[in-house]
Parts: C-alpha cells; sequence; structure tokens
C-alpha cells in the first residue's frame, strides 16, 4: 500500500478508527508530519486536536536508544518518564540530557504553544498519532508521556513495520493502524507525496482543527 499524501493516510486511519469502533476525547499529532496526519484524522472523526511535543531521552553510550522520554505539558510545564533501562545510566549523563531536551522543548513549544492542552483530565482516551512507524522509539515515548499524564493511550499511523507492531503489542501498547508492512525501510517509501513538513505548514494544520477547550 502507498498512500498518495499524509492527507490521504490521515482519512484512511480515520477509517480504520470507525472500522474498529474506537472512540477517543482528543487526538494528538507528533510534530511535524504526524501534525498532518493526525489533524485530518481528527477532522475526520469530529475530534479535538492538540500538538504534542516530544524529546526522546537518550543512552549515554547509544544514542539511537531511547530510556526515557520528555513531554511538553503546557504553560512550562513537562512530563518526564523515565524506563527501567535508565537505572543502569549515570545520574550526570541523565539530568544533562533531561536539561538539554528541555530547552530545545521551550524553544519549539513558543511555535506550538497554544496548540497544547492545557487540561489533561484522567481517564482522557488519547490517540497518538505520527506518520509513520518505523523503529517505534518516538511513539512509544509518546505514548508513555500521555499515560504518564494519566490518561489512555492509543497508538495510531497509517504504516507501522510488521515487527515493531508485534512488539509494541507485546509491550502492551494499543496500535491502530492502516497497515503493517513487512519491509519498513522507511516511511517515506510509503507515500508519494513525502515532502518535509515545515513548521509554518504543520502550524497551519494545527490552526485549522484545534479547538480551545477541556479534553472530555
Amino acid at each position: 500500500m502507498v498512500f498518495l499524501s499524509r492527507e490521504e493516510a490521515g482519512r484512511k486511519l480515520a477509517d480504520q478508527v470507525k472500522r474498529e469502533g474506537l472512540t477517543f476525547d482528543l487526538c494528538c499529532g507528533i510534530p511535524r508530519g504526524g501534525v498532518v496526519v493526525g489533524a485530518v484524522c481528527a477532522e475526520q472523526l469530529g475530534l479535538p486536536f492538540a500538538v504534542l511535543l516530544i524529546r526522546k531521552i537518550r543512552a549515554a553510550a547509544n544514542p539511537e536508544l531511547a530510556v526515557g522520554a520528555l513531554g511538553y505539558a503546557g504553560e512550562g510545564s513537562f512530563a518526564t518518564i523515565l524506563s527501567p533501562e535508565s537505572a543502569r545510566e549515570d545520574r550526570e549523563h541523565l539530568d544533562a540530557e533531561i536539561g538539554s531536551e528541555k530547552e530545545l522543548l521551550v524553544r519549539y513549544a513558543e511555535l506550538f504553544e497554544r496548540y497544547i492542552p492545557r487540561v489533561w483530565d484522567r481517564g482522557a482516551r488519547v490517540l497518538v498519532v505520527d506518520d509513520g512507524i518505523a523503529t517505534g522509539a518516538t511513539i512509544i515515548a509518546a505514548a508513555d508521556v500521555v499515560t504518564g499524564m494519566g490518561c489512555m493511550a492509543t497508538i495510531g499511523t497509517p504504516v507501522v513495520d510488521r515487527e515493531v507492531l508485534r512488539q509494541l503489542h507485546e509491550r502492551g501498547y494499543k496500535v491502530v493502524t492502516v497497515h503493517a508492512a513487512e519491509w519498513l525501510m522507511s516511511v517515506g517509501q510509503f507515500y508519494q507525496d513525502f515532502h518535509e513538513v515545515t513548521d509554518r505548514e504543520a502550524l497551519s494544520w494545527a490552526a485549522r482543527v484545534f479547538h480551545p477547550r477541556r479534553i472530555r
């Protein structure tokens, strides 16, 4: 399966949510491509939409390995989630990594602040959307942050590597997807148009769908 664009992918993801009979209180998109897919999906489902800013907390010996996640929860507050693997990390490294990622999130939040939820109601059902999942690291970080805020997170994506999907299920994550790919080298191979989404484009989509109200 190849999607024409992120917009088509968002519509098909919404159709899949409907087929599975799932309901949510909020749809969150991860910048930048996930904002486009998530915004379209939210629009199709009639859901409030918000932007979820996420940064991975990386291991000292392997920057590709996430040992936690940092999410921006709005109004200058953060949610920090550390995995059991983080216990093997030097505390000084973790503190430095968290501090560095917070600085990056603060700068990025200046762009997206008004599209970030002001209230996270405990128990709210949140669909967390990205435009594709190749390794799972970013979406796991996002789902963990949403769960850490007291909400129930479901991962939504148009395309995911089949082995990664199996691993997500084994780890207890709920996933809605349109296509589980046998061999996913890069997310872009499943899109005819996979241009780099700019901040301006992501902001435009967020503004189009965002409704400033409480979750639930």
